[in-house]
Order: C-alpha cells, then sequence, then structure tokens
C-alpha cells in the first residue's frame, strides 16, 4: 500500500475519492469496497485523497474556537483503508497554500495532473476548494476537459438513521463503546510505538506503557482494554487504559494512551502495539491528592479486571 504526503505526478490512472473519513466507519467501508471493485474493474488504482489536519480543525484554529474531536489516529486511519483493500493514500497536508486554492486548480492539478485521476467518486453534497466553492456541479461541468468519469456516492444508513462520524463521536463522548462499534463496523482501536515515559507508574507498582495520541482525540477516560504487540500479534493481553491529558500530572495538555498490562513484565519498547478498547470505566478526573490517585488506579484496575472476569 502506498502512503503518499506530498505525491509526485504519475501516468499511472486512478480511481479517487476524497474525505476525512475519520474512524473509517461501516458508511465509509461501503464507499471504500465499491472504490476498490470500480478500480479493479477498470483496470485504475484505487486512491484516497485525506487530509492532515481536518480542515474543520485547520479553521477551528485559524477562528480560535474549539477544533472537533477526533475518533482515531492518522496511522489507524490508514490501517483502516488497507484492510478493505485501497492501493493508494494520499494524505495532503491541510495548510494556507491548500486552503486558498481555487477549485479549479485543485482538480487540475491534484486529481489530473499528479493523480491521473480517470473515476472520481463523491457525494452530491461534496465541498472543496478555496471558500469551498467547488461543488458536485462544477466537478461535471469538468469532466470532458479533464477525461475523468464522476459517480455520485450516497449517504450509508443503519436502522434508518445516516452513519456519520459526529454520531459516532456523540457515543464515544458518552462513553458508549458499543453503539460506537456497531456504527464503526469494527473494534474500536488505537495504535502507535511504544516510548519511555516518566515512569512514574513503575515507583507505584503499576507500569504502563506509554503512546502518544493525536490533540482532541474524542476517547478520554479510563477503559478495558486488550492490547496486541507487533512482536507477537497472536497473543492478546489485557489491561487497564487511561486516555487524556493526565490532569493530575503537568503533561502540557499532550494527550496519551497509558496501559498497565496484566500479568506482563517485558520490556517493548519501540513496539507498535494495537490497543482495543472495550468498556468504558469512567471519566478522566483531577486528584489534588495523591492517596486518592492511588485508590482510584486500583479501583479501575480492579474494575478492569472484573469486566474481564465476566465478558
Amino acid at each position: 500500500m502506498n502512503i503518499h504526503h506530498r505525491p509526485s505526478k504519475s501516468s499511472a490512472p486512478s480511481a479517487v475519492t476524497i474525505g476525512n473519513f475519520d474512524g473509517v466507519h461501516a458508511g465509509h467501508a461501503a464507499v471504500l469496497k465499491r472504490l476498490v471493485a470500480m478500480a479493479n474493474e477498470r483496470g485504475l488504482t484505487s486512491t484516497v485523497i485525506t487530509f492532515a489536519p481536518n480542515p474543520k480543525a485547520y479553521f477551528a484554529h485559524k477562528r480560535g474556537v474549539s477544533a472537533p474531536t477526533q475518533i482515531m489516529p492518522l496511522r489507524d486511519k490508514v490501517v483502516a483503508m488497507k484492510t478493505l483493500g485501497v492501493a493508494q493514500v494520499v494524505v495532503l497536508p491541510f495548510d494556507v497554500h491548500l486552503a486558498s486554492m481555487p477549485a479549479e486548480d485543485f482538480v487540475r492539478i491534484i486529481l489530473h495532473e499528479t493523480l491521473n485521476a480517470k473515476l472520481l467518486m463523491v457525494g452530491d453534497d461534496f465541498r472543496f476548494g478555496a471558500q469551498r466553492k467547488g461543488d458536485f456541479a462544477l466537478l461535471q461541468s469538468l469532466q470532458n476537459q479533464y477525461g475523468y468519469a464522476l459517480e455520485n456516492l450516497h449517504s450509508v444508513e443503519q436502522n434508518g438513521a445516516r452513519i456519520s462520524s459526529s454520531l459516532i463521536r456523540q457515543h464515544l463522548e458518552r462513553g458508549e463503546i458499543n453503539e460506537a462499534t456497531q456504527l464503526l463496523g469494527h473494534s474500536l482501536t488505537l495504535s502507535g510505538h511504544i516510548i519511555h515515559g516518566e515512569k512514574l507508574g513503575r515507583t507505584i507498582g503499576v507500569p504502563t506503557i506509554n503512546i502518544k495520541m493525536p490533540e482532541r482525540l474524542a476517547l478520554q477516560g479510563i477503559y478495558a482494554v486488550s492490547v496486541q504487540l507487533q512482536s507477537a500479534p497472536e497473543q492478546i493481553i489485557q489491561g487497564a487504559a487511561s486516555i487524556g491529558i493526565r490532569p493530575s500530572v503537568k503533561t502540557n495538555g499532550q494527550c496519551w494512551c497509558e496501559v498497565h498490562l496484566f500479568d506482563f513484565n517485558q520490556e517493548i519498547y519501540g513496539q507498535i502495539a494495537c490497543v482495543t478498547l472495550h468498556q468504558k470505566i469512567r471519566d478522566e478526573a483531577k486528584f489534588d491528592d495523591f492517596e486518592e490517585l492511588l485508590k482510584a488506579i486500583d479501583k479501575d484496575i480492579a474494575q478492569c479486571r472484573a469486566f474481564f472476569a465476566q465478558a
């Protein structure tokens, strides 16, 4: 699978869809499976264009307001797309240059000259380009000039309701893991490299693995989790995870996923860990008293162990 952050011009014809695809939920999966199938039928390279950061987050920062939360890190999003068979993911840095690019230039430079798009699949409510002036009608008007077929994608519903990333975020923020997972159509996972932390957990007998997370993650709190390690993907290790900015410890607002692995004592720094969330135990909280923090940690671990004992 190819991942390009600044794609070079290529003559290989492609089938392209564009979007944020946060969570790569069941609705996204239907779109991406159709993209892959049609690309294979026509001998094209299935290609997803996405952005980092999310354009909504970029403009929120410019306006000085809170950015929307994020369901999963970019790495997990790309892995989920790979699982669905997407051949190429193009991650465009959403910056002042891209934000100010006229829609016609986006079609000419990115879709035509760079990706040689022969099939374009977007929703009829799709907007792009400077001031969001680009739309489905514009793409239709440019079809003959740039030689691509255009397909209208329709929303996917579950139980009569449109599946959307915003709905999944609402479930996650309420701690409704099962409801979110049903809409996602896959397990809720976070992954990344295990790095050295401050090792505070070791001093209190609760060592953790530490994984940096993106800002504004939709998940925060204490969770019962299972972990798979890069070195032994067949081994499932249960644990208790704290996800958030660690309000009882000074972390300068950095979001972390810290996991205490049950009955595990190996050096695994540098490995990639995949953390699957099963049950939310409580919200993140600030403890001014160290003894209260220790009591809360012990209680969290006990509740996570009890969850797995009953599962």
